[in-house]
């Protein structure tokens, strides 16, 4: 009988492994980073490496589990499983992950957007309880998002809506997104455009007669990154304080947008970002909320992810088990793919 679900975390960093329990504890985990600069074979490898790594450490086999969920940093074609676009891992782009990795395992896998999954543990595991519509926004390399509809993950036709980070929220930006487009959600706030950002509040600044210094953390603009920015506004650096506060104010712009568009009585915020200071978090509110007035007929609620790093593992786990019934996964996929 099977005793636990697995779930991957394939980054464009990390490759996170973790066995998760009946009772939806992770009991074993196994993180490496030695996947980046593989080929397919090599990425497919160090999955499989991973998985036997975090079963042999509670000493179990895969026979003993009912199915592998892995997250993908990028657009998934739903059910396939068949990678479509990424920014971090373009050996897999236009690859058969789902099929490939089913085979090398010989275990039932699903493969899905890591938001998608992040959302759907945050709804039933953390932030999200008890709602019935909300939406996932991380903010942190990058921008993405997942929508919980009545309760269930919706993924759009072919499984890539929540893709929150190219949404327009500064059109006459010259800021441009990795997607060729500018003034999106993820060129405007988000680690991949701290440095743009740096320079434009560093000119802002000037502009006004000020003459902003960086952080004491920081030696040239280069060295800015997420745990830098924070430092350097708490230590009352006005390009950090400014950058933080133009952060905040575009991650509400867009908190706006997903209000008008789905109105879900909660929106989960997590990523990297949020271990800045809380100031950027109530300047995220304060600018949805001056922007939605008197629309908002009841409170929107705004708050912080709480599964942190666990969130993917966990969400890929939570996706098996999801369509063991509608997706019919059963012991046999493992030996021969479903036809999708």
């Amino acid at each position: 009988m099977a005793k636990y679900r697995i779930g991957i975390d394939l980054g464009g960093t990390k490759l996170a492994v973790g066995i998760v329990d009946s009772t939806w504890r992770i009991v074993a985990e196994s993180v490496s980073h030695d996947h980046t600069c593989c080929d397919e074979e090599g990425i497919l490898d160090r999955m499989a490496r991973n998985v036997d790594e975090a079963l042999g450490k509670i000493g179990a086999s895969r026979s003993e589990v009912a199915g592998v969920g892995v997250l993908f940093p990028g657009h998934v074609r739903w059910p396939e499983g068949i990678t479509l676009t990424t920014s971090n891992l373009a050996c897999l782009k236009g690859f058969p992950l789902r099929e490939t990795l089913q085979r090398r395992l010989g275990m039932p896998v699903v493969v899905d957007n890591d938001a998608n999954a992040q959302a759907l543990a945050e709804h039933r595991f953390g932030a999200g309880r008890g709602t019935r519509n909300m939406v996932f926004l991380t903010v942190s390399t990058g921008v993405g998002g997942g929508i919980i509809i009545n309760g269930e993950l919706y993924r759009g036709a072919t499984g890539t809506a929540g893709e929150f980070g190219h949404m327009i929220v500064a059109a006459g930006s010259d800021a441009k997104c990795s997607c060729g487009n500018r003034g999106c959600l993820m060129a405007m706030a988000s680690g991949i455009a701290l440095r743009q950002a740096a320079e434009r509040n560093a000119a802002i600044l000037a502009s006004q007669g000020q003459s902003p210094g960086l952080p004491t953390s920081c030696l040239d603009l280069d060295d800015l990154d997420g745990e830098r920015l924070r430092d350097g506004f708490l230590e009352n650096n006005q390009l950090c304080q400014s950058i933080v506060e133009e952060f905040g104010s575009y991650v509400g712009i867009g908190i706006y947008n997903i209000f008008q568009m789905l109105n879900p009585e909660r929106v989960v915020v997590g990523g990297g970002l949020l271990n800045l200071p809380d100031h950027f978090l109530d300047t995220v509110r304060k600018v949805f909320r001056g922007l939605a007035r008197d629309m908002m007929h009841d409170e929107l609620d705004i708050r912080k992810g709480e599964l942190g790093g666990q969130a993917g593992m966990l969400g890929a786990a939570a996706i098996v088990h999801s369509e063991e019934g509608p997706f019919g996964i059963s012991r046999d996929q493992g030996e021969k793919p479903a036809s999708t």
